[in-house]
């Protein structure tokens, strides 16, 4: 399948989706009220907007480094973030729910470390150094130990 193809097919999921959720929500709560929820995903959105571009400012000021005790500016959940911020301006409950989800420092956090290749489970180094006498080779045939031959007679106990 090419890449327009994909595209085509994922947009169009996405929009059945939103509609799905609109529908479910308007069943729920009502139209008024639907509408009202809507609009304000909207605007938390919007206001987000703005925070994210001071907090960016603030962190780009002049290519400045970080001030000791100031962590350092993470590109991975910055861009998470505004994603998020996106997300919640597009009309719609699916992508709101997502983007509210992405407003979450602990899952845009743990999003992060996946995207950038952390594991939880993997802690210290990737490789080992061992010395030659220190490991032995589990794939190669292992020697068969030869078994004495009874001679038929019970053991002498």
């Amino acid at each position: 399948m090419n890449r327009s193809k994909f595209f085509a097919y994922a947009l169009a999921a996405w929009l059945l989706l939103e509609a799905l959720a609109f529908v479910i929500v308007v069943e729920l709560f009502g139209v008024t009220a639907a509408l009202a929820l809507a609009l304000a995903t909207t605007l938390i959105g919007l206001f987000d907007i703005k925070k994210l571009f001071d907090y960016l400012r603030r962190r780009s000021s002049a290519g400045r480094a970080p001030k000791e005790g100031e962590p350092k500016p993470d590109m991975v959940e910055t861009g998470l973030h505004a994603l998020a911020t996106t997300l919640l301006i597009l009309p719609g409950f699916a992508s709101d729910l997502v983007g509210l989800a992405l407003k979450a420092p602990s899952i845009r956090a743990g999003l992060a470390k996946r995207l950038r290749g952390e594991s939880e489970g993997r802690r210290g180094p990737r490789t080992i150094d061992l010395k030659p006498n220190e490991w032995k080779s589990l794939d190669a045939p292992r020697k068969r130990r030869r078994v004495a031959k009874s001679s038929g007679a019970p053991p002498a106990g």
